[in-house]
């Protein structure tokens, strides 16, 4: 689907206060109120998401904007973020022709192992990065259990972008 610059401006712009919102509550509101070791990470729905459904050469640059923004309510670098999602979109890519999201079930299966694949390569760099893999399986565990989660509200999640997207079904890649 081709997209004006002002429809990808506006789907930017929405998403952008979404992630907002939900980053200022898990890193304000769920501390507040006592969950301390639960985070979930929406800017890896919205990375998956803008794979699946957007064909465009700025992708890139979107998912670097967006892991930016998530490094400003985190302690995670954006420049791995950013790496990891470019190799997850890229993966995308390749297989979102064959999958058919037709049901939230297959939404949330499709979704969880692309999580998945992403904590891998997110553990895999921050052991690179600390010179020990001792950790490896430690790192990718921390983040299991908040993958879930995100997994199960992905198709709900995915059909709200939709709507900041204006997608045109006929048109456009990967239904979910």
């Amino acid at each position: 689907m081709r997209y004006s610059p002002i429809e990808i401006a506006l789907g930017v712009l929405k998403t952008t206060a979404l992630l907002i919102v939900l980053e200022v509550i898990t890193s304000a509101l769920l501390p507040a109120m006592g969950i301390i070791d639960f985070k979930p990470a929406f800017n890896v729905l919205v990375v998956l998401y803008l794979a699946f459904k957007l064909d465009l050469p700025i992708l890139p640059f979107l998912i670097l904007y967006f892991q930016y923004i998530h490094s400003l309510f985190s302690i995670e670098g954006w420049a791995s973020g950013t790496f990891t999602g470019i190799l997850v979109s890229i993966s995308v890519r390749y297989i979102k022709d064959m999958l058919n999201f037709t049901s939230a079930m297959s939404t949330i299966i499709v979704v969880q192992i692309f999580q998945i694949i992403w904590f891998i390569f997110v553990a895999g760099i921050l052991s690179m990065k600390l010179g020990d893999f001792s950790h490896f399986f430690g790192i990718f565990w921390k983040y299991l259990p908040e993958s879930f989660v995100l997994s199960l509200m992905s198709h709900y999640f995915f059909k709200l972008l939709d709507a900041f997207w204006v997608m045109n079904k006929k048109t456009s890649g990967a239904t979910l």
